[in-house]
């Protein structure tokens, strides 16, 4: 009875250790986060006096943008959706402008396209107009804002 019971367990061991690996799971649908703290490193449509007065804090998928311009400043408060892709979209919808004295809702809440890169502690941001996504960062260089990650 004994060796009937070493053989099975043996038999068990052998047919366990002879098992494949299991593959390892593919991070396809991962995406990358966005979250932290970003300044403005540089603003090619030059509509802001000093990219050095711009904030960025994204949190999941909400985004406060901050500008302070001595002693005027306004923040936007937006919900952003990251898709998958090359070049990778995102849709920035506007949920509040707040400036000076008090928040306002958005009048009409809108929704800008466009385009993200995101390489290390820098990230590129391209949108577009007219509801209309870019293609390419070069498609609206007037339009593309550069950030860097101060903080997680």
């Amino acid at each position: 009875m004994r060796a009937v019971v070493m053989l099975v367990l043996l038999g068990m061991a052998l047919s366990a250790s002879a098992a494949p690996a299991p593959l390892p799971k593919r991070n396809r649908g991962e995406k990358p986060s966005l979250d932290g703290e970003w300044k403005m490193i540089s603003d090619s449509d030059r509509q802001l006096r000093g990219p050095e007065n711009v904030t960025m804090v994204i949190r999941g998928n909400r985004m406060t943008f901050k500008v302070s311009e001595g002693k005027e400043s306004f923040e936007i408060e937006a919900e952003l959706t990251v898709g998958f892709g090359e070049p990778k979209p995102i849709d920035v919808r506007f949920l509040r402008i707040r400036g000076g004295g008090g928040g306002m809702p958005q009048q009409d809440e809108r929704t800008s396209l466009g385009i993200y890169r995101l390489e290390g502690e820098r990230l590129t941001l391209c949108v577009g107009s007219n509801n209309k996504r870019p293609a390419t960062f070069n498609e609206r260089p007037g339009e593309t804002m550069v950030f860097q990650r101060v903080r997680r």
